[in-house]
């Protein structure tokens, strides 16, 4: 749920559901004190409603005697002699005393009965009547200070006397009992209020505020650099998507620490590796040059031989040198190439015939077969491919350790691949592919096949351990083997034939038995014939 959606549903709730919650308790609280109203006065309120009775209790008060005030009207109308009957004026008391009311008789002024004569003391003063009036012998008074009704009627007895009688109700108990369900309903009405509103303060403190703090922290540990803390997420909406990127930053950020971490490790041992490398031909050119300075040569045969030592060492230099130049260019990923076509056949017997005399003077020999058609062409950056067949096989001399060494490099066809099509691509105005349909050709190339040579270098050296196969096409990696060899090594051989076979659009992978020897594969795609000759 979004942050918008959440403030309109508090919105309304805040207003609605108070409003509901005081109607409902206010409905109660009166139901409550209109049930005591009828405990207390012996009436049936069903014809009335809580709030009408709280808004216009009048209505209420001038009812409650309704019934008994009409029955006395009627006996003073048809048998007014009967309000001189004791007997039966405490039998008509006493029904009104169950609606916390009495009754007073006068006769020409002067009081007759009186039925509570301690409440009546504490009445005020009253009107008694000493005329009749035709017009006016049904009175009702509400008596504010005293919280009572008086109903009086006057009439005539038998005899001609002037009688009347009075009504009296208290409701100093019904006025109590509203201010109560007044006080009441504030109470609840603030109870409600508070209540919810400490509710959606903590909704609202959980769902917004806690994941903003959460956030901030978040960021405040990212900016004091630690990086190993994930940022979760606890919600969907906008602050749960911030939170999301953030993590997406900071998984980003901690692998280029890690990559540039890595790669400045990459990079010192690399170093260490080509300057340790370089003492021994360094000081073996210092050596046999102060051997020939010292005349230690005091033959021609031995000068000869000590300036071929010299010159193969400085070329053992030239290479860590070139090495080192070539890994600057690889820690850049700034390697630059010049593809151009090539026949197959005619490139590789080139480069062995180059490599051939290198691996001579190492006793070692080299086998090479072609099972592809002797046409097939291919495109490829000439004196990069070069260096990945020199680096594969001067790395299966480095490690020979048999004097009848022999490295075989076979070329075969590789299964066809179907180029798939990507995710997305941009088209052109008429629907073509931009990026690979011809001028004149709008058949698009998803779905054309690739076609591939497969390069494989194999040797009848020592093996590779099956701890260290996976790892040799890291930068900066040599086996065990190598830390105790006297050949010069970088580490960085396989980690460049990777680079540049990748560069080339093909693959690169190991296979090795211990004690055996070592294959390794790389792919090569050949030059599409549909896209023109010869261009080399």
């Amino acid at each position: 749920m979004t942050i918008r959606n959440k403030l309109l549903i508090i919105f309304f709730i805040m207003i609605i559901l108070p409003l509901i919650i005081t109607i409902i308790s206010i409905e109660l609280i009166l139901n409550r004190q209109l049930d005591i109203m009828e405990e207390s006065y012996n009436i049936t309120i069903e014809n009335y409603s809580s709030l009408s009775v709280l808004l216009n209790p009048i209505d209420l008060i001038c009812n409650v005697t309704s019934a008994n005030y009409e029955r006395l009207y009627e006996i003073s109308q048809e048998s007014p002699d009967k309000l001189e009957d004791l007997d039966f004026l405490n039998s008509a008391n006493n029904s009104l005393q169950k609606n916390n009311s009495f009754l007073i008789v006068y006769k020409n002024g002067t009081c007759f009965f009186t039925g509570e004569e301690d409440q009546a003391n504490q009445l005020p003063l009253y009107p008694v009547a000493t005329k009749y009036h035709e017009n006016q012998n049904r009175l009702t008074y509400i008596d504010k200070e005293s919280y009572s009704s008086i109903k009086e009627t006057t009439f005539y007895f038998s005899d001609g006397s002037l009688g009347q009688f009075i009504v009296f109700t208290d409701f100093s108990k019904l006025s109590s009992r509203l201010q109560t369900s007044t006080k009441e309903i504030f109470i609840a009405f603030l109870l409600i209020l508070c209540i919810t509103s400490a509710a959606f303060i903590i909704w609202l403190y959980r769902s917004i505020v806690y994941p903003i703090y959460r956030l901030n922290l978040a960021m405040v540990q990212i900016g004091s650099g630690d990086l190993s803390t994930p940022v979760s997420s606890i919600s969907s909406d906008e602050i749960g998507q911030l939170s999301q990127s953030v993590e997406d930053m900071r998984v980003r950020l901690k692998n280029m620490i890690d990559e540039h971490i890595v790669s400045e490790e990459y990079s010192k041992e690399i170093i260490s590796n080509i300057s340790h490398d370089l003492k021994t031909p360094i000081t073996a050119i210092k050596g046999y040059t102060e051997g020939l300075l010292d005349g230690v040569a005091n033959t021609e045969e031995k000068k000869l031989k000590y300036l071929q030592t010299i010159y193969a060492k400085a070329n053992d230099i030239t290479y860590l040198v070139d090495e080192l130049a070539v890994f600057s260019k690889v820690n850049r990923n700034s390697m630059a190439y010049n593809f151009v076509s090539v026949n197959l056949e005619e490139y590789f017997r080139d480069c062995i015939e180059d490599i051939a005399l290198d691996t001579e003077s190492h006793h070692i020999t080299i086998a090479y077969y072609n099972c592809t058609d002797k046409n097939t062409r291919v495109l490829v950056d000439i004196e990069q491919l070069k260096r990945v067949l020199h680096n594969l096989v001067d790395n299966a001399v480095k490690y020979m350790n048999r004097k009848d060494g022999q490295i075989t490099i076979r070329i075969k066809d590789e299964p066809k691949s179907v180029i798939k099509p990507p995710l997305y691509r941009q088209l052109n105005e008429d629907g073509t592919d931009r990026h690979t349909c011809e001028e004149g050709n709008v058949a698009c190339s998803w779905g054309k096949t690739e076609e591939f040579v497969c390069i494989q270098v194999s040797d009848n050296g020592p093996g590779i351990a099956a701890g260290d196969l996976p790892y040799i096409f890291d930068r900066s990696f040599r086996a065990d083997a190598s830390r105790n060899s006297s050949n010069c090594g970088s580490g960085l051989g396989l980690a460049i034939v990777k680079m540049i076979i990748s560069d080339h659009g093909g693959k690169v992978w190991a296979e090795s038995v211990e004690g055996k020897g070592t294959s390794f594969y790389f792919t090569i795609k050949k030059e599409d014939q549909r896209n023109g000759g010869d261009n080399e």
